[in-house]
């Protein structure tokens, strides 16, 4: 079988990312030092050749989301890191094709399946900036986020808290000032992503789905709202639960982005203010840059991060 172009889009999202100091420590340390020292604990796990494992769900009933840092090269002359976090895949295990034959091998016998994320650090600011790959099936930003505060908290005594925000292309604060009625909500969901969502948002509109996720542990979730019966109609029904549960959950996002990453996806069709019908969609909603590459031709992990460095740079002088 000959070799072709695999060619395919590459989506990278763009966040920042704050450590809360402990209190006693909040005038000897400052959040990037404490990033700078998680990233040393993990430099010296992989040169021992050890690696530190968290899964993240643990302490849930949820299946287990294992994760592990995979590189982590500090670029002291760009003030950037460049690393890379994988994630033990459950479920049914894919087989192996060997070159030019047929019969599949299982896999077992080598070990687990992984999926890996690339993300890369720019400390060159007054914030600490990360330009995320997006991949679907493997670790997202909130896991990202979970591991380095984890370490923080647990191995190094440095850091509980973190603050993590995603840079947007649509202006929520736009959004809630031309609210006048919400005509249809649409979420997706993962039952996992209830674990880090903003608890109180969880009680007040989540809790019943969630305990259903947590009763079937389906793959995903999808609950569909219409409030309109007809295209052409336009509810009446102003400032009721469904104006406060959209405003309720996009101030959850502009709180913490943590809870942006919850979701697959929101999308909601209302009318503003001046009577115009529009959509709001997180996927689509995030900055991202979303780049081509033939992966055929890709054989270090520095060759991805220059895939997108011209872009990341923009970014950082745009801030």
């Amino acid at each position: 079988m000959s070799d072709k172009n695999k060619t395919e889009e590459i989506t990278y999202q763009l966040f920042s990312l704050e450590f809360q100091p402990y209190k006693n420590d909040i005038d000897n340390t400052s959040s990037k030092n404490i990033l700078m020292d998680v990233i040393n604990f993990v430099f010296e796990e992989l040169n021992q050749g050890r690696g530190h494992l968290i899964d993240k769900n643990k302490n849930t009933q949820s299946a287990a989301r294992e994760l592990f840092m995979t590189s982590s090269v500090i670029m002291a002359r760009e003030r950037r890191i460049r690393c890379s976090i994988a994630l033990i895949r459950g479920g049914r295990k894919p087989k192996i094709k060997p070159k030019e034959k047929y019969p599949l091998v299982d896999i077992k016998h080598l070990g687990e399946f992984a999926e890996e994320t690339h993300f890369y650090i720019d400390f060159s600011k007054g914030k600490i900036i990360i330009c995320c790959e997006y991949n679907h099936h493997g670790p997202r930003i909130n896991d990202i986020e979970y591991y380095l505060r984890s370490i923080a908290r647990y191995k190094l005594h440095k850091s509980k808290k973190t603050s993590l925000h995603a840079f947007m292309d649509l202006n929520i604060d736009d959004i809630l000032n031309s609210l006048k009625d919400v005509l249809s909500m649409e979420f997706k969901i993962k039952p996992s992503g209830f674990t880090q969502m903003d608890k109180a948002l969880v009680g007040k509109y989540f809790l019943g789905i969630n305990n259903l996720g947590n009763l079937l542990q389906p793959r995903q979730l999808k609950v569909q709202a219409l409030f309109t019966t007809d295209d052409n109609v336009t509810s009446q029904s102003l400032d009721k639960p469904k104006n406060t549960m959209f405003k309720d959950i996009l101030g959850v996002f502009k709180k913490d982005s943590i809870n942006i990453d919850c979701f697959e996806n929101v999308m909601v069709k209302y009318e503003d203010k001046e009577g115009q019908e529009k959509v709001f969609n997180l996927m689509k909603g995030k900055k991202e840059f979303v780049l081509a590459a033939d992966i055929s031709q890709i054989h270090k992990k520095r060759q991805l991060y220059e895939l997108v460095e011209k872009e990341f740079d923009a970014f950082i002088q745009g801030l």
